[in-house]
């Protein structure tokens, strides 16, 4: 006899309303988002693709995908300049460090208007780094803690 998997609450974004919802919130900030297909690790999730015409940063496609269950985190990844000591192995941004309190990252509560505020304003800290080398603001480890087995 086979087990089943436990019930999961389904994802946030399961609900059409919710998904159009965190669309417009993007798209008041003046900017032109599509949903996409997400990247393959985050199948069966959400995804949007938001491009970003800016001064002072290269024009450029950010895509803001959602993983199923029962993460509400997103992965933030871009078509733009690559170069920056704050992106994870796979090419997403690392803007804030996971394992810090809700407070002090970015949770779906928070809405997309936040969201894109915090993602301009890494891609902002990369093209500083980028032109001077130094990193402008507070910096957080990026091995994963250690556990005490």
């Amino acid at each position: 006899m086979s087990r089943r998997a436990a019930w999961q609450e389904p994802a946030w974004f399961a609900r059409p309303a919710l998904r159009f919802a965190f669309h417009r919130g993007i798209e008041a900030c003046g900017v032109t988002a599509r949903v996409v297909k997400p990247p393959h690790r985050y199948r069966g999730g959400f995804a949007l693709a938001v491009r970003l015409d800016l001064p002072d940063i290269p024009r450029q496609t950010i895509t803001v995908a959602f993983g199923r269950c029962p993460s509400q985190t997103p992965h933030v990844y871009s078509d733009g300049p690559s170069e920056s000591p704050h992106r994870y192995n796979d090419g997403s941004l690392c803007i804030w460090y996971p394992y810090d309190p809700a407070k002090q990252r970015w949770v779906l509560r928070d809405g997309p208007t936040v969201l894109l505020g915090l993602i301009v304003a890494h891609l902002l800290k990369e093209e500083w780094w980028r032109r001077t080398g130094e990193w402008p603001g507070q910096e957080a480890p990026h091995q994963m803690p250690e556990s005490n087995v």
